[in-house]
């Protein structure tokens, strides 16, 4: 994979790049639509002899205003898809309260022209910035022609008849529907981060498993079994997986968990690497067991079912 450079900006910094092309937006998900701009922004800057940079924000400005909110893709997880894209700088810009209240002149030129010396600036037809989001796709344009840089909006991506907005997948990961969340995305939905200590519950019934670490905001489908492809950063293969999400009713545990087993793997100890996990499709849903032995035959039944699920590629 290709490097990535991120940088943070707490403000303006006048200087930092010249000559470059933006793409800006929240890019939550990395769906088709936001390939499509990201596609969009390398294109233009090779063609204009530019250099890409992708705009961002973090956190996402409707967990800063305190709505009941939860992201498809972390920072980590959104670097993680977009090394994939071909894409080598990553620009956020930390938002709070404060920054939410500039004006949207005042961000285009101390942000875009002035700290990242935009000449191209690639948005999607309904992205908005600035104080109380009267920054738009026109005003962008016409601020444009003030400060000597050229816009591209691009319209809405559409698959299967259906517009690609991150809301949609959240509605469907939120519901369980991975298989098709991953047919709007355009790839298995990543959920990524550390392997922590767990209970060691798995490898009592013999499937040992790695228990990640999740932020509370990060969106999980409901809980359950799923099949999944996983990788161990910094490796580059992929290695069939079987993820269980939930509370462990059988044991009565108190927290929710995210736990991965990787199937034929004798590599050792994964506490403290990082995972990246793929989630391919459900599976079963959660139920409580009446013993461990009970699970345990369960869990072989799982197994096999996900092994099947992987061996056609779905």
């Amino acid at each position: 994979m290709n490097p990535i450079r991120t940088i943070y900006f707490g403000g303006p910094s006048p200087g930092f790049l010249c000559e470059s092309a933006v793409a800006m937006g929240n890019f939550d998900g990395i769906h088709r639509g936001h390939k499509t701009i990201i596609q969009t922004l390398i294109d233009r800057a090779q063609q204009m002899h530019l250099s890409p940079v992708l705009l961002t924000f973090d956190p996402h400005p409707r967990i800063v205003f305190g709505e009941n909110f939860q992201i498809l893709t972390t920072v980590y997880e959104r670097e993680i898809l977009l090394r994939r894209l071909g894409v080598e700088m990553i620009v956020h810009i930390r938002f709070t309260r404060q920054f939410a209240e500039i004006d949207h002149e005042e961000f285009v030129r101390d942000y875009l022209v002035r700290s990242l010396g935009a000449k191209l600036v690639v948005v999607g037809y309904d992205h908005h910035f600035g104080k109380g989001r009267a920054g738009n796709p026109e005003t962008l344009m016409q601020l444009g022609k003030k400060y000597d840089f050229e816009t591209v909006v691009v319209p809405p991506v559409k698959h299967r008849g259906q517009e690609v907005r991150s809301s949609l997948i959240r509605q469907l990961v939120g519901t369980g529907k991975i298989e098709v969340a991953n047919d709007f995305l355009g790839h298995p939905y990543l959920v990524a981060g550390k392997v922590i200590a767990g209970r060691g519950l798995g490898k009592q019934i013999g499937y040992p498993t790695a228990n990640l670490e999740i932020p509370p905001f990060k969106l999980l489908p409901p809980d359950g079994v799923y099949a999944a492809r996983v990788r161990i950063i910094p490796e580059v293969s992929l290695r069939d997986s079987m993820v269980y999400i939930g509370r462990a009713p059988t044991f009565n545990l108190p927290h929710r968990m995210f736990e991965v087993h990787i199937m034929d793997y004798e590599g050792g100890s994964l506490y403290n690497r990082f995972l990246a996990v793929h989630l391919i499709k459900f599976v079963r849903g959660d139920r409580a067991f009446r013993s461990a032995e009970e699970l345990r035959r369960q869990i072989d039944h799982d197994a096999e079912i996900t092994r099947q699920i992987l061996a056609r590629g779905e």
